[in-house]
């Protein structure tokens, strides 16, 4: 066997046991002393990659997997709430500031309104009858002969010193905000109106003004048709 092949077959197995390689190293001192050489290195690797396994490592690495999945949540939900806690803030301001001084704009205050109570939108489990809203009605001196659609919110509420009604109604389309406004006073209004999330019409009657909010797209001139036909006020 030539040098070659003798270096080939012990890079390939150090530790090998073939016959005609122990005879080639029997023969040949500095082949045997490489051959020891490389053993000797082989072992030194098979040592430094036998590293125990250290006790509940899988445990551990979980553990370190939940930890870190729970900071990354915890840095996104303080971002949401700093978010959530600004857009509080500009509406609570809008509102506040819709309640001094300037004349009374129904479509900005409607809309503020709405962004100030967003849980007259969400909370769809309520169902007032017809007695229940038209008890609040009659206080402004109306009453409804029927409703266009289930009723889930229902109260009075604060135009900048008005007593109105607030009630919101369910339709095909979504939740829809009613708003009735005695019209003694002198007010600011626009007919139709929007914004990012939102479309408005602002119907003048006899007696009050009705605002209906809906969501973009919602259709709002059935609906009060059918509010206007069915309210009746005393004369």
């Amino acid at each position: 066997m030539d040098e070659l092949e003798l270096r080939r077959r012990l890079y390939a197995d150090p530790n090998t046991s073939d016959k005609d390689v122990l005879d080639a190293l029997e023969s040949d001192p500095d082949a045997h002393a490489f051959s020891n050489e490389l053993k000797t290195l082989n072992n030194d690797i098979e040592q430094a990659l036998n590293i125990p396994v250290p006790e509940n490592l899988a445990e551990r690495l979980v553990l370190n997997q939940s930890l870190h999945a729970f900071q990354t949540q915890r840095k996104k939900t303080r971002v949401h709430l700093a978010l959530a806690a600004s857009v509080a803030f500009l509406f609570g301001v809008s509102f506040t500031y819709l309640n001094m001084g300037a004349p009374l704009n129904l479509e900005q205050h409607a809309l503020a309104h709405v962004y100030h109570e967003p849980s007259s939108l969400t909370n769809v489990n309520h169902n007032f009858s017809l007695q229940e809203v038209n008890a609040k009605l009659a206080s402004f001196g109306g009453n409804f002969s029927e409703l266009p659609n289930q009723v889930s919110y229902l109260t009075f509420c604060d135009f900048k010193g008005q007593k109105s009604l607030h009630l919101v109604f369910q339709t095909e389309q979504g939740p829809m905000t009613l708003f009735i406004v005695p019209s003694e006073n002198q007010y600011r209004t626009e007919s139709y109106f929007s914004d990012e999330s939102f479309d408005g019409a602002t119907y003048q009657g006899h007696k009050a003004n009705l605002i209906l909010l809906g969501e973009k797209g919602q259709a709002l001139s059935p609906y009060n048709d059918k509010l206007q036909n069915s309210l009746q006020w005393r004369i």
